[in-house]
């Protein structure tokens, strides 16, 4: 129906003012009033009636469906679940570079077991097994009791097996032990640093020592080698040098990030096996094939 509007009443088309006088209104004349009010409720009405109607079709055609046009409130997403049926978390928590292989589930600790180091009769040796090869590595118990002995501890409680090297800066460090695999895990203690200030065990090729944050107390089980001399000298007297590669060295030049170290185990050997000290290295004399 077309909405037509009602035309508008005014002195010239209104029945009162078609020949009426001046004076008082007679009776036909408010009868004739009365009519035209009536009408004009009605059309009025009439008129309001189809622009509802009008309105509807047009909301209803909007949709096609017969649903209403406004969104309605909905219940959240279902979380998502695992196998067992339980909730599990979508948060995303922000991390270091995602580690190249899983997570590994290790146990922690709250401080390092006694090994009962003779390191005046005995030397030791640490060996990493990978897939590009074995390291082997003699430590300094008597530059750096506390850190070997953390360290001789996590091995022998296999604490390091299955771990990945997380950080590879080239002409600099490598750097593992994590068992996050991130640079933020530990083995659940921190250990006091041993820098030797006065007479430090300099960093060379080669040379084991453990990482730690800007808390000189605050190493745990993150260690690193050094790959260049000149990149890492800064690095004297303010982080513990423990041990000095003296074999596949040129294994740790081709670790990459995410390599495992399969297997670490601690060789406890007679003194006259030595093959280096912190003196040596203090001296500038590196095991044969260390440099390059």
């Amino acid at each position: 129906m077309a909405n037509r509007k009602p035309s508008r009443l005014t002195e010239r088309t209104h029945p009162r003012y078609r020949g009426s006088s001046s004076g008082p209104s007679t009776a036909s004349g408010s009868t004739a009033g009365g009519d035209d009010s009536a009408r004009r409720f009605a059309m009025i009405a009439l008129g309001a009636l189809a622009l509802a109607a009008i309105l509807l079709v047009g909301f209803m055609m909007r949709r096609g469906d017969g649903t209403p046009a406004t969104a309605e409130p909905t219940a959240a997403a279902a979380v998502p679940t695992d196998a067992s049926g339980l909730a599990v978390s979508t948060v995303q928590v922000p991390t270091a570079a995602a580690p190249a292989a899983p997570v590994t589930d290790k146990k922690t600790y709250t401080e390092a077991a006694d090994q009962a180091l003779d390191a005046a009769n005995k030397s030791y040796f640490v060996t990493w097994e990978t897939s590009k090869g074995t390291i082997e590595a003699e430590l300094f118990p008597e530059e750096a009791p506390i850190t070997v002995n953390s360290f001789a501890f996590l091995a022998r409680e296999g604490f390091y097996d299955g771990l990945t090297f997380h950080r590879v800066v080239p002409d600099f460090v490598v750097q593992g032990g994590d068992p996050q695999g991130t640079g933020m895990g530990g083995p659940g203690y921190e250990i006091t640093g041993e820098f030797i200030p006065d007479n430090p065990i300099p960093h060379s090729v080669g040379s084991l020592a453990m990482a730690r944050s800007s808390d000189p107390d605050s190493a745990g089980s993150q260690f690193y080698f050094v790959l260049n001399r000149e990149s890492a000298a800064q690095l004297d007297g303010s982080y513990a040098v423990f041990g000095q590669v003296t074999k596949g060295m040129d294994v740790v030049r081709q670790l990459a990030v995410g390599d495992v170290m399969t297997k670490v185990t601690i060789v406890e050997k007679s003194k006259a096996e030595s093959i280096t000290s912190a003196d040596a290295i203090r001296a500038g004399t590196l095991p044969e094939g260390v440099a390059p």
